[in-house]
C-alpha cells in the first residue's frame, strides 16, 4: 500500500497470473485514490510491485486487461518496460467510449 501525507493513496496486489505451472508469471492489480492522481503513486507502486514479484521468484509480469483508452496507464506500463503483446476487441464497457478494446501487456523481470 502507498501512504502519502498520512492517508491511504493507493494499494496493489501481486499474485500468480495462473496457478500451478503458470505461477512463474506474476499478475497485479492497482488502485490509486482519486485525490492522489498525478502524484507518482502508480509509478511508485508499479516499480515496487515489479521488485516484489521478482523476489517471489517470478520471471515476468503480465497484465491481462489494460483498457486501451486509459492512456496514462498504458504510457506508465510502457515506461516501466511493458510491451503490448495482444489486443482484445470490445473487452471493456467504457462509460464514455462504449465497447473498448483492451491490451495484454507483458514484461520480463
Amino acid at each position: 500500500m502507498a501512504i502519502l501525507d498520512g492517508k491511504l493513496a493507493g494499494i496493489f496486489l501481486v499474485k500468480d497470473n495462473e496457478p500451478g505451472l503458470g505461477s512463474h508469471v506474476a499478475n497485479a492489480s492497482y488502485m490509486t485514490h482519486p485525490d492522489f492522481t498525478g502524484k507518482g503513486i502508480g509509478e511508485t507502486m508499479g516499480v515496487f510491485s515489479l521488485s516484489e514479484a521478482k523476489k517471489l521468484g517470478c520471471h515476468a509480469m503480465q497484465f491481462n486487461l489494460v483498457v486501451k483508452t486509459n492512456f496514462g496507464t498504458v504510457r506508465l506500463w510502457e515506461k516501466l518496460g511493458f510491451q503490448i503483446i495482444g489486443e482484445i476487441p470490445g473487452a471493456f464497457r467504457h462509460n464514455k467510449f462504449g465497447m473498448t478494446n483492451a491490451y495484454i501487456m507483458y514484461r520480463k523481470l
